[in-house]
């Protein structure tokens, strides 16, 4: 086996589709919205249990505030909360991904 890296995605989806690769290790909503929801990607799909490692991959997904942007974090912070007490967050989800970003 060999460990190739690319500079984007859009190469690598390329050289799936060029059968130059046999898989690639990425984001999920990346390679589903990237590609396997395109006409190219159909007859690609999601292999194995998803990676789940913090001290490789980090906790999760994030957006980036300036350091000084504390009142809007917590703003954020409090709205998704609310969003995910009360089902609204997972409505949403559920219309849009077919994984679960939290990894329930």
């Amino acid at each position: 086996m060999v460990v190739e890296s690319y500079q984007n995605q859009d190469i690598v989806y390329g050289d799936l589709l060029a059968a130059r690769l046999d898989a690639t290790l990425t984001n999920a909503a990346q390679a589903e919205y990237g590609f396997l929801n395109t006409p190219q990607g159909a007859p690609f799909e999601f292999s194995g249990e998803a990676l789940m490692d913090p001290q490789i991959f980090g906790v999760g997904t994030a957006v980036g505030l300036r350091k000084e942007d504390a009142d809007l974090k917590m703003q954020i912070d409090q709205a998704i909360a609310s969003m995910r007490a009360d089902g609204t967050y997972d409505q949403i989800a559920r219309r849009y991904f077919k994984f679960d970003a939290y990894g329930k």
